[in-house]
C-alpha cells in the first residue's frame, strides 16, 4: 500500500510537467505490482518510471586530498583512492540478506578486479587501483557467490570491454534521465534539457515531434543516445516491450528498463555469462541511479520477477577519466544581476570548454581588497555549458548577490577551478533616459537616418531596440544600435540609435535589456524647419522702431523671433510673422544679422543666417514747392493740386543718394482717399506718358505731371523717395487732387429773375461742378439751371445775381461743390 501511495504522489508532482500527458494509472500500477517484490518494499520514492532498490551514499575518499566525494563527481580516480557503500535506506529484506560487490577495470592493470562481497545493509569500502575506469557493483537480494563470479572472470576475455561499453552506455541514460526529470521540475523545456545533454556528453539530440506519445519520443531519445541498441529485450517476454509512462524522463526510463536496452545494447554476451555463471534460474535486470544531493537512488524496471526465479542487479558507472581542465575568462565579463548570461572562455591546450561541463559546485568568491577585514561569503550559482562551444551559461536569476566583482571558481574532483573575474552589476533604470537637446532637433523630416545619442543611464545590458509610433496599432520596428564599448562590456553612460525621420510625429523608442523587459523613451520627429522666403530684410539707421515681417512657409510653428540686431517684437499674423525692430545702438550701415526662430518642439532656435542687413539711413522728404500755368480763369487754393493741368514740383531731399554719391533715386507717388488710386514709379530722365522726373540738384527733384495721372478729386497725392537697399522714406504729402472748372466768358444780361436778380451766361469747362455763384466769398446765389452743352467740352451755365453789382467790373465767385467759402475768379460783369 506504501508504495501505490508514493506513486501517486509523484503522478500528482509530474503531471503538471509532463511533455505528453498519458494516464497516470499506468506508472502506478507497475509500482504496485514492484510492491509485491521482496525488494522493493516499503522504499521512499525517487525513480522515475521504474520502481527504487534503495538509496545509498556511494563515494571516492581520497584522504591525502580531501573528504569523500560522490563517485558520481568524479571525473579521475587518484591513487589511494577508496570507494564507499554507505546505505542511506534499503528494503529490510534487502539490508538483511542482501550482499553487494564491487567490480573495478584496471586501464592502468588491464584487468577486471573482482573485490570482496559485503553486506548490502552495512557501511563497506574497498580500495581502488590505480587507473580505475569503470566501477559496477553487483547486487544479490539473496547473496552472491564470489567464487563463481571470479571464476567467471577469469575465464572470459570478452566480458572487460562488454562491461566498460556497458558503463559508458548506463552512465549516458543515467544523464539524460535526470536532466529531463530535472525540467519537468523546474518547468524549463524538454529541448533546453536536451540542449544542455548535448553539450556535456557530445551526442546529437534529435529535435522531438510534439504530437509523438511519449513512447515514441523516448524512443527517438535512447536510439540517440544508444544507436546500436535493440529495439526490443531478447530476454524479455512480448507483453512487456511497450509500456505506456508518465512524463519523457519516465518514459526513457521505462523503456531502457522495460526493454532491457542497457545490457542487449552492450553485446548478449554479458548478459548471457552473468546469467548463467552468476545466478543460474535468476533474471538479471540492468540498473541506474538518479542522484539527489549526495544520495544515490538506484533505479530498476517495474515489473515481478517470475516464479521460481531469483533477481539480480547490475550497476556501472564510467569514470570519465579527464584531466583537469584549465580555462580563463576571455576579455572582461560584465553580468546583469537577476538573468542568465553566456562567458566566453579561453581553454588551455589540449582542453576544451565542454569539459567543464563536469565540474560541480560553481561559486562566486567576492573579491576583497586588502584593507577588508571581513570576508564575504561565496554565492553558488549554476553553470552549465554554453550555446556557443567556447562558453559557459552563468545563471543569475536566483542568486543572492550583490554588485561587485567575484572570482569564478568550481570543484573539479578535489581540486579548485579558478576561471577569471566576472563584474556583476545592476539592471540600469531607464527612467532617466533621453535624447539631449541638441540631437533632439536634428530628426527632422526628410533627413534620412539620423544617429542620436542616449543619455541618463549605464546602457552595458541593452539587447534591443525598436521605435514604434504613438499612433493605435501601430507596429515596433527595430532600429540599429551601437554601444561604444560593446555589450556587457563594463559602464557606459551613452549608447547611439538610428532614426529613420521618414515621418513625422510622436514615437516611443523601446529599450530592452537582457531580462527582455522593454522601456520607453519618447523621441519626436518634427515636421520640416520654416524657410523665410523675403530675405534679406533691410533695416534703416536712425529710426527709433521699424516694421518687420517674416514670409514663408512653417511660420505658423514659430512661437518667437529674436536677433542680435536690437529688441524685436512680434507675433504670427494672417500665415506671417509680423513685429516692430528698435536697431540696437552701434550698429553700423552693412552689418549683418542672424534671426533666430524659436520653433515648436524644438529646443534650441533655428539659426536663418545673415537675414538682417543695416542700411544707411533712409532718405527724408523735407519739401516740395509747386508750380502750375493758371490757365482756369478761377482761384487755386494753397494744397489744390488741379487734375488736368500740369503742375511742377522741387522736392528737397535730405540724403537723396548714397554717401559715395552713388545710386539712382527712383520716386513712387500715391494717391490716398480718392475714388480711384493709382501709383506711378519714376525715374529720372526716364519720362513717363504725362509725367518727367530729373535731378535738380545733389538734394533736389524736379517733378512735373498731371495730378490726374494719379487720383481723382479728393484725394492725397504722397510721394516717397527710394534709395535701392536704403530704403524708401515715408511719404510726403504734396497735395489734394481737385477737379477745378475751367471759366472762358462771363455776360450778364439784363433778363430780370426778381427780387433785384439778373441773369447771366458763364461758359466754359466742367461747370457741373460749380453750386453757386455772387459778387464776394460769403454771399452766393444757387444756381438756377444745369450746364448746357455747346460741343462735347464746351458748356453754358445759367447763373442768378443780385443788382447792381458792389462795384463797376466787379469779379466774379463761384462756390463749388461741398464748399463754404467762394472762389474768384478771373471774370468780371
Amino acid at each position: 500500500m506504501w508504495v501505490a501511495f508514493s506513486c501517486a504522489s509523484r503522478v500528482l508532482t509530474v503531471v503538471n510537467r509532463i511533455v505528453l500527458p498519458l494516464a497516470a494509472g499506468v506508472l502506478c500500477a507497475f509500482a504496485a505490482t514492484a510492491a509485491e517484490t521482496s525488494t522493493a518494499a516499503s522504499l521512499p520514492p525517487g525513480c522515475i518510471g521504474s520502481t527504487p532498490l534503495g538509496r545509498v551514499k556511494l563515494s571516492v575518499s581520497c584522504p591525502w586530498k580531501g573528504g569523500p566525494l560522490p563517485i558520481s563527481d568524479i571525473a579521475t580516480v587518484p591513487p589511494g583512492a577508496r570507494l564507499i557503500w554507505d546505505p542511506v535506506h534499503l528494503s529490510p529484506h534487502l539490508a538483511q540478506k542482501g550482499e553487494i560487490a564491487a567490480l573495478v577495470i584496471s586501464e592502468t592493470h588491464g584487468d577486471l578486479i573482482v573485490m570482496p562481497a559485503s553486506k548490502a545493509g552495512e557501511r563497506a569500502e574497498w580500495d581502488l587501483p590505480r587507473g580505475a575506469s569503470v566501477v559496477a557493483l553487483v547486487l544479490g537480494p539473496e547473496g552472491l557467490n564470489m567464487t563463481k563470479v571470479k571464476k567467471l572472470i577469469a575465464g572470459d576475455d570478452d566480458l572487460l570491454p562488454q562491461l566498460a561499453a556497458y558503463a559508458q552506455q548506463t552512465s549516458q541514460v543515467e544523464a539524460l534521465v535526470q536532466a529531463l526529470a530535472n525540467s519537468e521540475q523546474q518547468g524549463s523545456g524538454t529541448q533546453a534539457a536536451l540542449k544542455g545533454f548535448a553539450s556535456a556528453w557530445g551526442v546529437a539530440m534529435p529535435k522531438l515531434d510534439s504530437a509523438a506519445s511519449s513512447g515514441q519520443q523516448a524512443a527517438t531519445l535512447l536510439g540517440a543516445v544508444l544507436p546500436t541498441a535493440n529495439a526490443y529485450d531478447p530476454l524479455a517476454p512480448a507483453t512487456s516491450q511497450v509500456q505506456q509512462t508518465t512524463g519523457l524522463a519516465a518514459a526513457v526510463a521505462g523503456l531502457f528498463f522495460g526493454n532491457a536496452v542497457g545490457l542487449a545494447s552492450g553485446g548478449m554476451a554479458l548478459v548471457t555469462n552473468l546469467k548463467a555463471g552468476l545466478f543460474p534460474d535468476t533474471e538479471f535486470r540492468s540498473t541506474f541511479a538518479q542522484t539527489s544531493g549526495t544520495e544515490m537512488a538506484f533505479c530498476t524496471k517495474s515489473q515481478a520477477a517470475k516464479a521460481r526465479t531469483r533477481l539480480a542487479y547490475l550497476w556501472a558507472f564510467k569514470v570519465p577519466e579527464l584531466k583537469t581542465p584549465s580555462a580563463a575568462i576571455e576579455g572582461a565579463s560584465y553580468l546583469p544581476l537577476g538573468a542568465k548570461s553566456e562567458i566566453k572562455l579561453k581553454p588551455a591546450e589540449g582542453f576544451t570548454v565542454k569539459e567543464l561541463a563536469r565540474a560541480k559546485n560553481w561559486r562566486l568568491e567576492p573579491e576583497t581588497s586588502k584593507a577588508d577585514s571581513k570576508q564575504a561569503a561565496a554565492i553558488s550559482v549554476p553553470v552549465t555549458v554554453g550555446s556557443a562551444a567556447d562558453t559557459l551559461q552563468v545563471d543569475l536569476t536566483k542568486a543572492k548577490a550583490a554588485a561587485g566583482d567575484y572570482t569564478l571558481t568550481a570543484a573539479w574532483d578535489w581540486d579548485t577551478l579558478t576561471a577569471g573575474t566576472l563584474h556583476l552589476r545592476p539592471f540600469a533604470d531607464f527612467s532617466k533616459v533621453q535624447i539631449p537637446a541638441a540631437s533632439r532637433d536634428k530628426l527632422v523630416e526628410g533627413s534620412g537616418e539620423v544617429t542620436v545619442p542616449l543619455t541618463g543611464a549605464d546602457f552595458e545590458f541593452v539587447e534591443k531596440a525598436a521605435l514604434q509610433s504613438t499612433r493605435k496599432g501601430a507596429a515596433a520596428k527595430p532600429v540599429s544600435f551601437d554601444l561604444l564599448k560593446g555589450a556587457r562590456l563594463g559602464e557606459q553612460n551613452s549608447m547611439t540609435v538610428d532614426i529613420d525621420t521618414g515621418t513625422p510625429g510622436a514615437y516611443k523608442l523601446l529599450l530592452a535589456q537582457v531580462d527582455g523587459t522593454q522601456h520607453a523613451v519618447p523621441v519626436t520627429v518634427l515636421p520640416p524647419h520654416p524657410k523665410l522666403s523675403n530675405l534679406p530684410i533691410h533695416v534703416n539707421l536712425g529710426e527709433a522702431e521699424q516694421a518687420l515681417r517674416l514670409e514663408g512657409t512653417g511660420i505658423d510653428r514659430v512661437e518667437g523671433v529674436t536677433t542680435e540686431a536690437g529688441k524685436l517684437t512680434g507675433g504670427v499674423e494672417d500665415g506671417a510673422w509680423r513685429g516692430t525692430l528698435r536697431l540696437k545702438e552701434g550698429a553700423r550701415p552693412e552689418e549683418k544679422f542672424a534671426l533666430a526662430l524659436h520653433v515648436k518642439g524644438m529646443d534650441a532656435p533655428v539659426t536663418v543666417a545673415d537675414a538682417i542687413v543695416v542700411e544707411a539711413a533712409r532718405p527724408k522728404i523735407v519739401s516740395a514747392r509747386k508750380s502750375l500755368l493758371d490757365d482756369s480763369g478761377l482761384e487755386i487754393r494753397d494744397g489744390e493740386l488741379p487734375a488736368g493741368m500740369n503742375v511742377g514740383f522741387i522736392i528737397s531731399v535730405e540724403r537723396l543718394q548714397d554717401a559715395d554719391g552713388s545710386g539712382r533715386p527712383r520716386l513712387e507717388l500715391n494717391c490716398r482717399g480718392g475714388d480711384l488710386r493709382k501709383a506711378l514709379a519714376l525715374a529720372p530722365d526716364e519720362p513717363v506718358k504725362g509725367a518727367t522726373l530729373s535731378l535738380a540738384g545733389a538734394d533736389s527733384l524736379y517733378l512735373a505731371l498731371d495730378p490726374g495721372m494719379v487720383g481723382y478729386r479728393g484725394c492725397e497725392l504722397s510721394a516717397k523717395v527710394v534709395a535701392g537697399e536704403r530704403g524708401a522714406s515715408n511719404a510726403f504729402v504734396l497735395g489734394r487732387v481737385v477737379r477745378l472748372p475751367a471759366l472762358e466768358k462771363f455776360t450778364l444780361t439784363g433778363e430780370s429773375l426778381g427780387n433785384n436778380q439778373y441773369a447771366g451766361t458763364l461758359q466754359g469747362r466742367d461747370l457741373d461742378l460749380i453750386e453757386k455763384a455772387g459778387w464776394d466769398a460769403q454771399n452766393g446765389v444757387p444756381v438756377v439751371g444745369i450746364p448746357a452743352p455747346i460741343s462735347p467740352t464746351e458748356q453754358t451755365l445759367k447763373l442768378a445775381l443780385p443788382w447792381p453789382a458792389p462795384a463797376p467790373h466787379a469779379p466774379l465767385y463761384v462756390w463749388l461743390s461741398g464748399e463754404q467759402t467762394g472762389r474768384r475768379t478771373k471774370l468780371t460783369e
